[in-house]
């Protein structure tokens, strides 16, 4: 949980070596509910409503391993990357 708080909330430093994620055009970052007890509540709220708009625009299962999405709900079939 400190280690997530300091990778998301603090700046890249070297004491933090995960926190060069940050600087990644597409890094993602996948924890429980209890890694997140160090964050925020803002930090929290803030992640949970991205999670759900992008739910609502295009679905959990249009969405590929690097991040881009297959294919738009009820829409063109091309896929953007």
């Amino acid at each position: 949980a400190l280690a997530l708080a300091n990778c998301i909330e603090e700046g890249v430093n070297h004491m933090w070596t995960v926190s060069a994620i940050q600087l990644h055009p597409r890094g993602m970052i996948v924890c429980d509910e209890d890694a997140t007890l160090e964050l925020h509540v803002k930090t929290v709220n803030y992640f949970k409503s991205i999670e759900k708009v992008h739910e609502q625009l295009i679905g959990s299962d249009n969405v590929g391993l690097q991040g881009g999405v297959k294919s738009w709900r009820g829409g063109e079939k091309s896929k953007r990357q």
